[in-house]
C-alpha cells in the first residue's frame, strides 16, 4: 500500500488544472466549521469543475500507484490540502 509520502507526492504533483479550486471549495466549508466528509460530499454532489476536477484526479491517480492507497488514506491527504 502507498505510504502517507507517496500520496502527498502525488498531490503535489498533480498535473491538472482546477486542483486549487477543488482545494478552495472544500476549505471553504472546513473554515465554516464543516465537517471533512461533508464538505467533500457537498463539493462532490455539487458537480461542476471541482468534482470533474476530482475524478480526473482520481483516474490519474490509479496509475501513478503500484499498490493504490485505501480511500480513507487518499482522503485524509485531500483534506491536509484543502486546510
Amino acid at each position: 500500500m502507498a505510504s502517507k509520502e507517496e500520496i502527498r507526492a502525488v498531490f503535489a504533483d498533480p498535473q491538472l488544472d482546477g486542483m486549487d479550486e477543488l482545494y478552495q471549495c472544500i476549505g471553504e466549508m472546513l473554515q465554516d466549521g464543516a465537517v471533512f466528509e461533508n464538505a467533500y460530499s457537498l463539493v462532490i454532489a455539487a458537480g461542476g469543475t471541482p468534482a470533474d476536477t476530482w475524478i480526473r484526479f482520481c483516474v490519474q491517480c490509479a496509475t501513478r500507484f503500484d499498490d493504490p492507497p485505501e480511500e480513507s488514506e487518499f482522503l485524509a491527504v485531500l483534506e491536509e490540502f484543502s486546510r
